[in-house]
């Protein structure tokens, strides 16, 4: 059986705001998702994280993490 591989994809967030946004780059965003198949799963790397080290969170519900000021939650 051969496996297929899954395009990688890199997305830079941008404003937090494009969150809740319907603008020019949030559309593009959702246009890229429907030429995608569907991920098992997804690798999220963040350099908001500040610990000693190298650590791996595996939670499924985290904690939002609020570095970024001045934006609406």
């Amino acid at each position: 059986m051969k496996i297929k591989k899954m395009p990688a994809l890199f997305i830079g967030h941008g404003s937090p705001m494009n969150a809740i946004e319907d603008n020019k780059y949030t559309m593009n965003w959702t246009d890229i998702a429907g030429k995608f198949p569907k991920p098992k799963a997804i690798l999220a790397i963040s350099a908001h994280w500040y610990t000693d080290g190298s650590r791996i969170m595996d939670e499924a519900h985290p904690k939002m993490v609020y570095d970024m000021y001045g934006f609406s939650r």
